[in-house]
C-alpha cells in the first residue's frame, strides 16, 4: 500500500477516535418514533427512581397524518424499553410533571390537540404499576400554550399555570388553584397568549411567584412581567422586546441570588431575536449576547456540566435553517456554544434531565429536521462530573428535592450553604446554616420558619421563600438527629463554618 495513503488513513482513524472521545452527547437506543409539535416530558412512570420518557406528537407517513403517544421505560445499560402508553395522543401542547397528591409518585398534566383536532387539558393521577387515571376536572381545553406547576398561594399544594388557545380561538392565561385536590379556576388580569409561554418565578425575592409571559396576545408579539402582590398580578412598568413564536426561562445566570431571564422568538418584523436580561433589583438590564436568536423556539435551563451554574438548550429556526443549540454558562452572562452534535429541529423541543443519575444532564429532543426527518431521541451526556461532597458554588441558592408526603408527618431539619461573606463584606468563606430537628405540622412550615429566622439573623443573605435544602423525612427524632450530625460533620470536614438556626 502507498505510504502516503496509509498515513492519511491513520490520521483519519486518529481524528475519528479523538472526535468520539470528545463527543459531549451520545444518542441512546430508545425505539421512539420521531414526531414534531411534541407534547413530552421526563416522567418516572413505574416509581423506579429513574426518569422514563413520555413523547407524543404528530408526523406524516406518506400523506397520512398520525398523532402518536409513546412511553419508554429506563432499563439497564442506558437502554429504554417501550411499553404501552396510558396517555392520550396529543400535539401542539405542553406537559408538566409533579407529585400533586403527595403520595410519592409523579402525576402529569397535559394540553394539546387530539387526533380529532379537538383541544384537550387533562390531569393523570399516577396509581402505580404503570397505571394512570385521568381525573374528572373542569379544566379549559387548550392548545398552543404552556403549563407549569407551582404553589402560588403558599398553602402547601401545587397549583397549575396554563396558557393557550381555546376551541373558539379565545386566548387565556389561567391559574387553577389546588385546594386539597379540588382545582378552582382563577380569573387573572393577565392577557392570554398562544405560540408562547408563561413562566412562574420570584424575581423580586418577596416569597411569591411572579409571571413572565411571551407570545402572541391576539394583536401581535407580546412580552411582559407581572408582579404577584397578595395573589393579584400587576404588570411592571418596564417594557421588554415583544416576541411571538417564542419561549422564555427564569434562571440566576450570574449567581447573585436573584432571577434573570432569557427569551427568544420572532419580532414584529418577522426576524428571530434573543435577549438575556440581568435582574438589577429595580430593573432588568438587557445584556449583550452572542447567542443565536431563534424563532418557533423552545428553551430549557439546567446545569448540564455540573459546575454550579445554569446552562441553556434551545431548539428553533434562524432565517436559514433549524438548530438545536447548547450553551455553556461561563458566568457573568458569558455563554459559550458547545459542539453538541445534535440535529437541528423546528417545531420541536428539548428537555434536560439526568436520567442515568451520573451527575450531568441528558437530553430528550423531538421535532423535524431541515431534511424533513422526524426526530424523537434521548442523548446521553458524557461529561460525568465528579461527585460533590459539599456545595461549593458561589450561588447562595441551592436547589433540592422537596420532602415527600406519602406518609408521615416526618421529622426534618433545614439547611443552606454558601460561599459568601454573610456580614456584607468582601471576605467570602464557606458557611453552613442548619436548623434543629422538628416534626412538620403542615407542608413547608419548617421552611418558612427557618427562612424568617435566617433573614433576621443574616440580613445580607438575601430573600427566599423556602429553605434551600430540606432533609429527608425521618420516622423518629433520633434518626433525624443522627442524620443532622452527619451533615454537620461532613461540612466541617470540607472547611465550612457552621451556624445554628434553632427555635
Amino acid at each position: 500500500m502507498d505510504m502516503k495513503k496509509t498515513l492519511v488513513m491513520l490520521l483519519g482513524v486518529v481524528l475519528i477516535v479523538a472526535t468520539a472521545k470528545a463527543q459531549v452527547f451520545t444518542k441512546v437506543n430508545t425505539k421512539l418514533s420521531g414526531v414534531m409539535q411534541p407534547v413530552m416530558s421526563w416522567l418516572d412512570v413505574n416509581h423506579s427512581g429513574f426518569p422514563d420518557v413520555f413523547l407524543a406528537g404528530d408526523r406524516y407517513l406518506n400523506s397520512r397524518h398520525l398523532v402518536l403517544s409513546q412511553v419508554v421505560l429506563k432499563a439497564k445499560d442506558n437502554r429504554f424499553m417501550p411499553t404501552a402508553s396510558p396517555f392520550q395522543a396529543l400535539y401542539r401542547g405542553d406537559a408538566a410533571v409533579a407529585d400533586v397528591d403527595k403520595d410519592g409518585d409523579q402525576d402529569i398534566v397535559m394540553t394539546g390537540l387530539n387526533q380529532f383536532n379537538k383541544p384537550v387539558m387533562v390531569l393523570y393521577r399516577n396509581d402505580g404499576n404503570r397505571h394512570f387515571t385521568p381525573m374528572k376536572t373542569s379544566f379549559t381545553p387548550l392548545t398552543d400554550g404552556s403549563l407549569e406547576w407551582g404553589d402560588f398561594d403558599h398553602d402547601g399544594d401545587l397549583d397549575i399555570l396554563a396558557t393557550g388557545k381555546r376551541f373558539d380561538n379565545r386566548l387565556v392565561t389561567i391559574i387553577y388553584r389546588n385546594d386539597g385536590g379540588l382545582f378552582t379556576k382563577m380569573v387573572l388580569d393577565v392577557p392570554g397568549v398562544y405560540d408562547g409561554s408563561v413562566r412562574w418565578g420570584d424575581f423580586d425575592g418577596d416569597g411569591d411567584l411572579d409571571l413572565l409571559i411571551t407570545g402572541n396576545d391576539g394583536r401581535g408579539p407580546f412580552t411582559a412581567i407581572y408582579r404577584n402582590d397578595n395573589g393579584k398580578y400587576y404588570k411592571i412598568s418596564q417594557s421588554f422586546v415583544p416576541l411571538e413564536n417564542s419561549d422564555a426561562a427564569w434562571a440566576d445566570f450570574d449567581g447573585d441570588g436573584d432571577l434573570d431571564f432569557i427569551i427568544s422568538g420572532k419580532n414584529k418584523e418577522g426576524y428571530p431575536e434573543l435577549h438575556v436580561y440581568s435582574n438589577e433589583g429595580s430593573f432588568f438590564r438587557d445584556m449583550p449576547e452572542s447567542m443565536r436568536p431563534l424563532k418557533s423556539c423552545s428553551i430549557d435551563v439546567a446545569d448540564f456540566d455540573g459546575d454550579g451554574d445554569p446552562d441553556v438548550v434551545m431548539t428553533g429556526e434562524s432565517m436559514e435553517r433549524p438548530y438545536t443549540l447548547v450553551y455553556k454558562n461561563n458566568s457573568a452572562f458569558d455563554f459559550e456554544k458547545i459542539a453538541a452534535g445534535l440535529p437541528g429541529l423546528s417545531n420541536g423541543k428539548a428537555l434536560w434531565c439526568d436520567y442515568d443519575k451520573d451527575g450531568d444532564m441528558d437530553l430528550l429532543i423531538a421535532g423535524i429536521t431541515v431534511c424533513y426527518d422526524f426526530v424523537g431521541d434521548v442523548y446521553r451526556n458524557n461529561i460525568n462530573p465528579p461527585k460533590k461532597e459539599a456545595e461549593t458554588g458561589t450561588s447562595i441558592f441551592i436547589n433540592a428535592p422537596l420532602p415527600k408526603y406519602d406518609r408521615g408527618p416526618y421529622y426534618y431539619y433545614v439547611f443552606s450553604s454558601c460561599y459568601c461573606d454573610p456580614s456584607g463584606g468582601k471576605k467570602p468563606k464557606y458557611h453552613l446554616f442548619i436548623s434543629n430537628v422538628h416534626k412538620e405540622k403542615q407542608a413547608y412550615d419548617l421552611n418558612y420558619k427557618y427562612n424568617n429566622i435566617l433573614l433576621k439573623t443574616v440580613p445580607n443573605w438575601g430573600k427566599a421563600d423556602r429553605g434551600h435544602r430540606t432533609s429527608n423525612g425521618f420516622n423518629t427524632k433520633k434518626e433525624a438527629e443522627a442524620s443532622r450530625v452527619q451533615v454537620i460533620e461532613s461540612y466541617k470536614a470540607t472547611g465550612f463554618q457552621v451556624h445554628y438556626i434553632n427555635w
